[in-house]
């Protein structure tokens, strides 16, 4: 009996061998990323969702008509060939792939894109994205509540045909296209899921290369696998990206150093610490860094004076050198500079615009003295709050600092909460102070439309009809007219400093570690975190 025992055990411990054996020859053949993200995610949802942190999880599973690349690059990907522009400018026709198809097998149609962006602009979804296509014929009306959402200006033409019609010709329409708004969205699984849609992983089909799993709304750690379905699943190389919410950067650093991750943002003292090693990776972008301003929730922020104030008493050469070691460059107003150029004379935005916003203490101390009058009191306190990442902290502390010993009287009370925290506030327009950023598109438009009126991120609810009227001219009437929008931003950027409606602070660089093995990322301009859709690792391509 004990000899059989024993046989018995040898066959299972050999078996046991096998297995695992097995397992780790099955593991050494997955690719799997592991990746970061630099705050909890919103949204999964790309009808709705609004900040960095949730587009850059959103990426991974959405398909988009056309992609960006560096320099404004704009190629096809789920669309076929470049649109076709009519005459007028009017009339944009795509043809979409004929062999797109979602996550569980079923078949991507044109109908799917055109009610993706449907429910963007329809009311009853609640997106804070809705005015982002308010380029398509009746955008504005529907969102208003005053038409149906089937008369948007796109229609699906057959399975693989879509045409949109727009307000007025547009010349940044390329860039347009490459919106997360376009994803397709398949209608009857939709409308199955009703108000659970994109809550947890399984509430959503996925077109794009890789579908969510393991993600319940509120994780901070989540997976990916590769989709199987997908048109140019050929091309995807890793069957699995888990990705893990990381706020600072010393674990990070550590997680990084360790090989537990595969890329991690940093910035900081961290970022001198690595100069000259190849996994620094160090990009300028178009992303501006801003103190914003809740002037419809605080009375004291409705005075102009304390206002401008605010924006002369902080040193942003001071804030890019020492807070952020050179990982970012200081405001030149609310245009980023770089993004374009005058058309007649090839001046940047800083030369032809002007240094717009800069230190001046002097002036800052006799502004808040103004204001301190016109308020009739002898000290102001305002709360700031900030993401409870590490940059945001530091530069909360800065701010912080600066305000209080330049301007005597103004007393900061800082908050740090995490990122879905801050970004409720903001959008429910009840906050003081925020530490915030802005990501727009190409079109210089999107940096000083987000103060118009009625756009759903004018955390200041700042009403104006002389910047409602400058917004309308570059979106409906300026068209291809390159000098006159380049006036039009000109006005609409003055305006905005002139009044003080926000404190524009610096426009970041992006500093990661990244695997030197890893390759095929994408950093663009507008990038707050590489695009690793086509990602792989050289060694094992």
């Amino acid at each position: 009996m004990k000899r059989i025992v024993s046989i018995l055990l040898s066959a299972a411990l050999l078996l046991s061998l096998f297995s695992i054996s097995a397992l780790a020859e099955e593991s050494a053949e997955k690719h799997v990323l592991n990746w970061y993200a630099m705050g909890e995610v919103t949204t999964m949802d790309a009808g709705k969702s609004y900040d960095t942190v949730s587009g850059q999880a959103i990426s991974l599973f959405t398909d988009t008509l056309y992609v960006s690349e560096p320099g404004n690059v704009v190629k096809p990907n789920l669309a076929v060939g470049d649109p076709v522009i009519s005459e007028d400018g009017l009339t944009i026709n795509i043809t979409i792939r004929d062999d797109a198809y979602y996550n569980n097998g079923d078949k991507v149609v044109a109908a799917d894109v055109v009610y993706a962006a449907q429910r963007t602009v329809d009311p009853a979804t609640g997106s804070q994205a809705a005015k982002n296509l308010d380029y398509l014929a009746n955008a504005d009306a529907i969102i208003a509540g005053e038409l149906p959402v089937e008369e948007l200006g796109i229609k699906a033409l057959s399975d693989t045909e879509l045409e949109l019609t727009l307000v007025a010709p547009n010349p940044f329409i390329r860039s347009e296209l490459t919106s997360g708004n376009y994803s397709p969205v398949q209608r009857a699984f939709a409308e199955a899921q009703g108000d659970q849609y994109a809550l947890t992983a399984d509430a959503q089909l996925y077109p794009g290369p890789f579908y969510l799993v393991d993600w319940n709304g509120t994780d901070v750690t989540w997976r990916y696998e590769k989709n199987p379905y997908y048109w140019d699943a050929e091309n995807i190389y890793f069957d699995e990206i888990t990705f893990t919410v990381v706020k600072e950067v010393s674990t990070g650093v550590n997680l990084y150093d360790a090989g537990q991750l595969d890329g991690i943002g940093i910035s900081g003292d961290y970022v001198p610490l690595y100069r000259g090693s190849d996994d620094l990776v160090t990009a300028q972008t178009l992303r501006m860094t801003n103190l914003e301003l809740g002037i419809s929730a605080t009375e004291a922020l409705q005075n102009e004076n304390l206002r401008h104030a605010l924006s002369y008493a902080i040193d942003r050469d001071e804030l890019s050198q020492a807070i952020l070691n050179g990982d970012a460059i200081p405001a030149v107003g609310v245009i980023p500079n770089g993004i374009a150029v005058n058309p007649e004379t090839g001046a940047s935005v800083a030369e032809d615009f002007g240094t717009l916003v800069y230190t001046d203490i002097p002036l800052a101390q006799e502004y808040f003295a103004k204001a301190l009058e016109e308020l009739g009191v002898d000290s102001v306190t305002l709360d700031l709050v900030t993401s409870d990442t590490d940059e945001q902290i530091k530069i909360g502390q800065y701010l912080q600092s600066a305000l209080e010993t330049n301007l005597p009287g103004l007393h900061i009370d800082l908050r740090n909460v995490p990122a879905s925290v801050r970004f409720d506030e903001m959008m429910s327009y009840n906050f003081q102070l925020a530490l915030g950023g802005w990501t727009g598109d190409f079109d210089p438009t999107s940096y000083v439309k987000q103060f118009e009126t009625s756009y759903e991120h004018n955390h200041a609810q700042w009403k104006s009809e002389e910047l409602t009227a400058l917004v309308d001219a570059l979106e409906k009437t300026d068209g291809n007219d390159a000098s006159l929008r380049w006036e039009h931003l000109r006005q609409a950027n003055q305006y905005l400093v002139d009044n003080a409606v926000v404190v524009n602070l610096v426009q970041a660089a992006n500093s990661y570690l990244i695997n030197p093995k890893l390759k095929g990322y994408i950093i663009t301009e507008l990038s707050s975190a590489p695009n690793i859709r086509h990602a792989y690792f050289e060694d094992a391509e």
